[in-house]
């Protein structure tokens, strides 16, 4: 019987594993990723925010034809505010707030937002070490969102915190593209997967607030807004061995 089970295995198992060489083949991959960027606002979101950073992670599948399909994610954030005039009729005639224990003081107001997205590509293998890196191009489609964001101290100053927040924050979101164009590098033999590049989003939004306290009443303006950067991301394929190898099972 155990001989049985023995030549059962040998028969199949050629049928569950697959080891091909990332060297000198393009093979299907599973990866996750995480990346930083950096951009300039353009269009209305220049006219209230400047440089931002960002942050994000996103899963990746790659075919054996080198089609890139990902769910990706990006939490950006700046501290150049542009547009605070809305604060005006909340400060005193120095400029600053009151704060519950009666200090005086100013907040620390910046910009907070996320991309989300899917996205679909195709890797042309014209560089690289193999034929699964290469330059990158991308397109995806999500969903923008960013607002003004004020921290405190120990949520200080009354007219500043809870739902009073959101009378002054300019929530704003909407549908948005994004495209990239890079370089891709999956290493034949050493951990040191990533990719680099330019990208670019553009996006329809509009304010969310049914009631603004400088307006009077609901933002609901539309803006077009962009952002411009660059994009770095290290890659960690599911299953790569340090051989060169991947094994799927």
């Amino acid at each position: 019987m155990a001989k049985k089970i023995l030549a059962l295995a040998f028969l199949f198992f050629p049928l569950l594993v697959s080891a091909q060489s990332i060297k000198d083949t393009c093979v299907s991959l599973n990866m996750f990723s995480f990346h930083v960027s950096g951009h300039i606002p353009a269009g209305d979101l220049a006219k209230r925010y400047g440089l931002n950073a960002g942050l994000g992670g996103s899963y990746w599948f790659k075919t054996r034809t080198n089609w890139l399909m990902a769910a990706d994610f990006t939490y950006f954030f700046g501290e150049n505010i542009k547009e605070d005039s809305i604060l005006d009729g909340l400060k005193d005639r120095s400029g600053l707030f009151i704060t519950t224990n009666g200090a005086r003081m100013y907040p620390t107001i910046s910009e907070r937002g996320f991309y989300a997205g899917l996205r679909l590509g195709k890797v042309f293998p014209v560089i690289g070490p193999n034929p699964n890196s290469g330059l990158m191009v991308t397109a995806s489609a999500g969903l923008l969102q960013y607002k003004t964001f004020y921290r405190l101290e120990e949520n200080s100053i009354p007219v500043l915190v809870g739902d009073y927040a959101k009378l002054i924050d300019y929530l704003t979101n909407g549908f948005a593209m994004e495209q990239f164009i890079g370089y891709l590098h999956l290493d034949n033999k050493e951990p040191i997967n990533f990719y680099a590049g330019f990208e670019f989003h553009e996006a329809w939004t509009m304010g969310r607030r049914d009631w603004i306290y400088n307006l009077q009443g609901p933002d609901h303006t539309r803006h077009h807004d962009f952002l411009i950067g660059i994009r770095i991301g290290w890659i960690f394929p599911v299953g790569k061995k340090t051989t060169g190898t991947f094994t799927y099972f």
